[in-house]
């Protein structure tokens, strides 16, 4: 398979994201400043504070040095204690991630399975609700990835609070940038995000914010790395508990004003322009989505056609032509294909994504009309 030697290496998986130069600048430039320093407590606080609106937070989100799991685990740890019940939302495998938590953290779990690119109904979760009245914790995705469909978070959350008054968990690690989140205005207690996503850093940070009713809810399970109090006290004066990931920080500080000057409701606003212009894509060279009646504007879940493997699609891509495309999990494995336009993707790196994957496709025998899907993708993005 020979690779066009003038195409450079291409980010279209859920992450890790295409980092900014200005990140990449940001993190070179400022290596040397010692993270027990006051020049970069600024900093430190600078970033908590500019997360607020990314999450919808009145408070100020703690950053931890680990992947986005960690801030599923600091969210598990500090929240529940062991024996209490909780209920998970499992359609996928982030969903399973959080029922493999609650096994590892003794919490006897009531398991919501939702059928692989379908997303759970809030009829679905109050009725699970209603069936254990004794649950202490709800643990849901936002986004579950491996799949390519988004979660009616917003209308799950108003559900949910007309019943239970306990704790709502939301995974919003690779949605958050492309959905909305007003964790406060939804009353959700605690979301979780990763660096390698919306923010367009490489991996290696984590996020997690509390609402203010909470943090009064902290559990007395034994904790060390991911003591979220403790985090919080220093975390106000710009010191982590632990040693920092400091150049990730820098990165983040600059792609988080880039935010901040462009606004949260734009950042939303083009997530939402990119991902229609991929469906749009897709349905021109008679392709489905994987996640019909939910699709995620995170990234684009294509069912591969008949006669076509997933993996050798996925390969050709990344070999041929450079671009990392994603492939399927599990069950899916060769049948699925994962589109991501999270971060810090303009349009015009969507139409190579979407020019890649015509030509992969003629090349593994699929017969369409070549350049179709490049036009419809730019009939969206130029109306």
């Amino acid at each position: 398979m020979k690779r066009d030697l003038f195409t450079p290496d291409r980010l279209f998986c859920p992450g890790p994201t295409p980092v900014p130069r200005a990140a990449l600048d940001a993190a070179d430039e400022l290596s040397s400043i010692y993270h027990r320093s006051d020049e970069f407590y600024k900093v430190a606080m600078r970033c908590s504070d500019l997360l607020k609106p990314v999450f919808g937070s009145a408070t100020n989100p703690i950053i931890l040095t680990s992947s986005g799991t960690g801030a599923m685990e600091a969210a598990f740890v500090n929240l529940t204690a062991a024996g209490d019940e909780v209920l998970v939302v499992n359609g996928g495998k982030f969903g399973e991630r959080w029922e493999k938590m609650a096994k590892a953290y003794q919490c006897p779990a009531e398991v919501l399975a939702v059928e692989w690119g379908a997303a759970p109904t809030p009829d679905q979760i109050v009725a699970a609700l209603q069936k254990k009245p004794a649950t202490k914790a709800v643990f849901i995705q936002a986004n579950e990835t491996s799949t390519g469909a988004y979660y009616p978070v917003q209308a799950i959350a108003a559900a949910v609070r007309k019943v239970f008054d306990g704790i709502l968990v939301v995974d919003c690690i690779s949605s958050l940038g492309a959905h909305a989140m007003k964790m406060d205005d939804w009353q959700i207690d605690a979301v979780v995000a990763g660096s390698q996503k919306g923010f367009g850093i490489p991996p290696g940070l984590a996020f997690i914010a509390l609402r203010e009713a909470a943090w009064k809810k902290l559990s007395d399970r034994p904790r060390f790395y991911f003591d979220l109090a403790r985090e919080r006290k220093g975390q106000a004066e710009g010191r982590s508990a632990w040693t920092p990931a400091s150049s990730l920080m820098f990165s983040l500080h600059a792609t988080l004003e880039i935010i901040e000057k462009n606004g949260v409701d734009a950042m939303l606003a083009h997530h939402d322009r990119l991902a229609r212009a991929a469906r749009a894509a897709a349905a021109a060279m008679r392709l489905e989505l994987f996640a019909k009646t939910c699709p995620s504007n995170a990234l684009t879940a294509i069912t591969v056609p008949a006669g076509v493997d997933g993996s050798k699609l996925v390969k050709r891509l990344r070999q041929r032509f450079g671009m990392f495309f994603a492939g399927g999990q599990d069950q899916l494995k060769g049948k699925i294909v994962r589109f991501a336009h999270l971060g810090f993707v303009s349009q015009f790196d969507l139409l190579d994504g979407v020019g890649a994957l015509e030509l992969a496709l003629a090349e593994e025998g699929y017969k369409s009309d070549l350049g179709a899907g490049v036009k419809a993708a730019l009939q969206v993005l130029g109306s």
